[in-house]
């Protein structure tokens, strides 16, 4: 037993001095009893004191107040503690913040003497995530009604058309620098993230150190300058490069329209945003099903489809044997492209290619197929570099016109 005592006794000792360096530090205060501290406060009272113990530790004058004794002297005198110490009214202090903070509640880009006003967010910040989450979930993206751009010179593209912004992510301020000219002095908010937190949210390989979100522009409200009376209908294209490739086709060509059929691609995924290299913001781009678009042909605007190959019945659940017989095809420098007030050019999916809706219409139409004639055992060609041939030459002869 006296050995289980002793072990005891030494194990207490060691956790003591184990924790000892802890509190070794701290010097406890004198414990004064009721009736010293009644004295200390009375010379205080008298001016023969300068402060009390209390008021030496934290300003806190107390009072001590004997209970009413009972007839039982024998019971201990109880003590009751009332502080005197003056109740102030709860006062809500405003905290002091930073400049760049309060200026980015108030949305303002661009200060009076020219000057960025920006929040400046560190790895893992939460304002991040809650940010580009909105655009990087599809659902969240049309319930917000937002798009990403990545790339100064695309923001830049947005800016110059009007583009509603609202947020911009920057890493380096050189890039801002470049877009100064551009930006909106109110109504948006910057945001300077580390460039390591930008490439997780990126979708490209090398992010360009700069992000910006806006509103969904009204691209079929788009009126671009001095448009050729030409329309491209992209038919179930579905491989966003390619579809950015046509956009650029088409913005560089002067094309009036743009129509998107149901299948293609979305026309703000970011493959095809860093294809179209901007034309976002210089075509009329509009979302059309067969039908409205066959109420909306021009009886006078000539249909052509750029086919280079049969469709097969696979490809469009149906025997188009007839329907392709009926459709005369001819090369695309045989046609005089002059002879009308409007052209329709149809350009489909290298994989699916031009669906059964697009010959009936071109049918109805006295439509045309064009034909690019190749060498060398080459099948097809890629669909924007058809489209570009085609549309060039289309734009040749229009401008033959006037000269």
């Amino acid at each position: 037993m006296s050995i289980v005592k002793n072990a005891l006794k030494s194990q207490i000792v060691v956790s003591q001095v184990k924790f000892y360096s802890r509190w070794s530090h701290r010097r406890p205060l004198k414990v004064y009893s009721p009736e010293e501290y009644e004295e200390m406060e009375k010379k205080a009272q008298d001016g023969n004191d300068e402060s009390s113990i209390f008021d030496k530790y934290g300003g806190l004058k107390t009072s001590w107040e004997r209970a009413k004794i009972e007839k039982d002297t024998n019971k201990p005198v109880d003590y009751q503690i009332k502080s005197k110490k003056d109740k102030k009214p709860l006062v809500a202090t405003k905290q002091k913040s930073e400049v760049k903070s309060t200026f980015d509640m108030l949305e303002t880009v661009i200060d009076n003497e020219g000057n960025f006003i920006y929040t400046k967010m560190k790895d893992n910040d939460r304002r991040i995530s809650s940010i580009l989450v909105d655009v990087k979930s599809k659902k969240e993206q049309d319930k917000k009604d937002l798009i990403l751009l990545e790339g100064k010179r695309l923001i830049r593209d947005a800016l110059q058309s009007g583009c509603a912004l609202k947020y911009i992510l920057f890493s380096r301020k050189d890039e801002i620098e470049y877009l100064k000219p551009f930006l909106p002095k109110v109504g948006a908010q910057l945001y300077k993230m580390p460039y390591k937190e930008m490439q997780m949210w990126s979708d490209l390989t090398t992010n360009p150190g700069i992000m910006g979100l806006f509103k969904t522009p009204p691209v079929e409200a788009f009126e671009p300058v001095n448009p050729l009376p030409i329309t491209v209908i992209c038919d179930n294209i579905r491989e966003p490069g390619n579809l950015g490739t046509i956009l650029r086709i088409c913005a560089a060509v002067g094309c009036a329209r743009v129509i998107l059929t149901k299948g293609c691609v979305n026309l703000w995924d970011t493959k095809v945003l860093r294809g179209a290299v901007g034309a976002h913001f210089k075509l009329k781009i509009e979302k059309k099903e067969w039908d409205e678009i066959g109420d909306e042909v021009d009886p006078d605007a000539k249909f052509f489809i750029a086919d280079n190959r049969i469709v097969s019945s696979e490809d469009t659940g149906g025997d188009l044997g007839e329907l392709l017989g009926k459709i005369p095809i001819v090369p695309y420098f045989g046609v005089d492209f002059r002879t009308s007030n409007h052209l329709v050019v149809v350009v489909g999916g290298e994989t699916l290619g031009v669906s059964k809706n697009s010959y009936e219409l071109a049918l109805r139409s006295n439509g045309a197929r064009l034909n690019i004639p190749l060498s060398n055992d080459v099948d097809s060609l890629n669909v924007g570099a058809a489209l570009g041939i085609i549309a060039f030459e289309i734009k040749k002869q229009l401008l033959q016109i006037n000269q």
